[in-house]
């Protein structure tokens, strides 16, 4: 088991930037590893910066792209176009600034009824 470590970062693009690093490493291992890195992304904006940073030239050239699939953790109950929408957040920062095949990208269908939701 890893040992655990606790980081402090100055601000929030110190965050930003040692968890871009992280992603960065994490995904060229798992593609080493595995052939592929999967990724179930956050919505909201906390982690707005942070997808951002990632498709900027510095760290967008350093992630294969189309080894990548991008699958999310939660999504509000809305179309994918909504303001409010985690998948439209992720493809406005990062998803249209990068080079990642479309069937990569794996977006919970938050327009279609939750299951069960006939209450």
């Amino acid at each position: 088991m890893a040992e655990r470590q606790i980081i402090s970062c100055r601000d929030g693009a110190d965050l930003s930037e040692r968890a871009a690093e992280e992603f960065v490493r994490l995904a060229r291992q798992a593609i080493q590893l595995a052939g592929r890195f999967t990724v179930a992304l956050s919505g909201g904006s906390t982690p707005k910066a942070l997808y951002a940073l990632l498709a900027t030239p510095g760290f967008a050239e350093r992630i294969s792209w189309n080894r990548a699939h991008l699958f999310w953790g939660d999504e509000r109950c809305v179309p994918p176009d909504h303001p409010e929408s985690n998948y439209r957040m992720v493809e406005e920062t990062l998803i249209s600034k990068i080079q990642i095949p479309h069937e990569n990208v794996h977006r919970m269908a938050g327009e279609k009824a939750p299951c069960g939701a006939g209450i």
